[in-house]
């Protein structure tokens, strides 16, 4: 009798130690889409299979602005359920001064997103912001500036941009 209760109170605390690892391993899953780990780890992932067109293009994005001396800062990664992901930085570390790239999932879904978002020009200006629009198939790129330092960039950006699309093989159109 005492063997077969030694022998439950063993199962039973193998079984809170797996238990207890399992939810450890989920804890650090989730913490891990918090601090863009996961995203991170797609991206090598992808890279290292040689897939993975976002990647690539955040890679060629970096350096190409990077070379103009317009250092992208502060990433930022979203991502909705239906497939669209967002990135977004900062300019030189300036607030004032952001670049967001959105990768959806279809054409379709850009042509319908894009101006519920932005609206429907191509530029839009206040006395504060400026905001430009570049948009490719299921790509699209987003210049925003504000304050004293409105457009400051924006002849920079649009060439960075198209000199991008045409690196990457991709026929660079601007909505206007």
């Amino acid at each position: 009798m005492k063997c077969r209760t030694a022998g439950l109170l063993v199962a039973a605390m193998l079984y809170g130690t797996v238990a207890a690892g399992c939810s450890q391993d989920q804890v650090q899953k989730e913490a891990g889409k918090y601090t863009m780990q996961a995203y991170e780890d797609g991206v090598l992932r992808a890279q290292s299979q040689g897939k993975g067109l976002n990647g690539r293009f955040l890679t060629e994005m970096r350096q190409a602005f990077a070379e103009e001396q317009l250092k992208l800062t502060h990433e930022r990664f979203t991502e909705d359920g239906r497939g669209t992901i967002s990135y977004q930085y900062l300019i030189n570390s300036k607030p004032s001064q952001t670049i967001t790239l959105h990768v959806f999932s279809s054409p379709q879904d850009l042509t319908v997103k894009i101006p519920n978002w932005y609206g429907s020009e191509p530029v839009a200006e206040t006395t504060t912001t400026k905001t430009e629009i570049y948009n490719k198939d299921t790509t699209s790129l987003v210049y925003t500036s504000m304050g004293k330092e409105k457009g400051k960039y924006s002849d920079k950006v649009k060439a960075l941009f198209t000199g991008l699309l045409q690196r990457l093989g991709v026929k660079e159109e601007q909505t206007e």
